[in-house]
């Protein structure tokens, strides 16, 4: 099936989100009355309904979403064969996909920020960029439609998270945590223990 490790992540992302795994399995797409060809939404609610069917004779062996990665290819070849992609770059073009295929062909969306989808509705956003001139101090507003939030960790190269339970207790399989890797904090590089996940979103 080439690496598909990056849609794995991301699939299984969708599969436990409970918002998305309702709009499927109360049926929010009828399957049988779409008539576009390739369809995302099809083929991800052929995923859920494999997935919690009660006729799974055992839910903890591997499924193989066999269908959904044809789908996937058949939308966009850049996808198929063996290279190596990015998890981030999937996301992206599967959210515009469940974006774009809510609307049917000869009617595509033209007002994303009332937009009603699955998509826009559970993860997208909007983002406020100001440029303030230096020498009029005049401020240059722009609004635009985002699915996602890139955060820069600054300051050491090398950082290491240290996840707590609340309680100053680490997290088993944190990267504090013996349980994780065998080895000491200093195996991973310089750390500051102050720097939870909580801090670098604050930052």
């Amino acid at each position: 099936m080439g690496n598909t490790c990056y849609m794995s992540s991301v699939l299984q992302s969708l599969i436990h989100n409970p918002i998305v795994r309702n709009h499927y399995l109360s049926d929010a797409h009828h399957v049988s009355l779409c008539d576009r060809q390739n369809c995302i939404h099809c083929t991800i609610n052929n995923v859920f309904s494999k997935m919690y069917t009660p006729s799974r004779l055992d839910p903890a062996l591997a499924f193989g979403p066999t269908e959904f990665i044809s789908t996937i290819w058949k939308i966009n070849s850049m996808f198929a064969g063996t290279d190596q992609q990015d998890s981030h770059e999937f996301l992206i073009f599967l959210l515009n996909a469940m974006h774009s295929h809510h609307f049917p062909e000869e009617a595509p969306c033209t007002d994303e920020k009332r937009c009603k989808c699955l998509a826009h509705q559970v993860f997208g956003g909007e983002s406020l960029s100001q440029i303030t001139c230096a020498g009029c101090r005049a401020v240059n507003e722009k609004e635009e439609m985002m699915f996602d939030l890139g955060l820069q960790i600054r300051g050491k190269s090398r950082v290491m998270l240290n996840l707590t339970n609340g309680k100053g207790e680490s997290v088993k399989g944190s990267p504090t945590s013996p349980s994780s890797s065998g080895g000491s904090a200093s195996e991973f590089g310089e750390s500051n223990f102050g720097d939870s996940i909580q801090d670098c979103l604050d930052r």
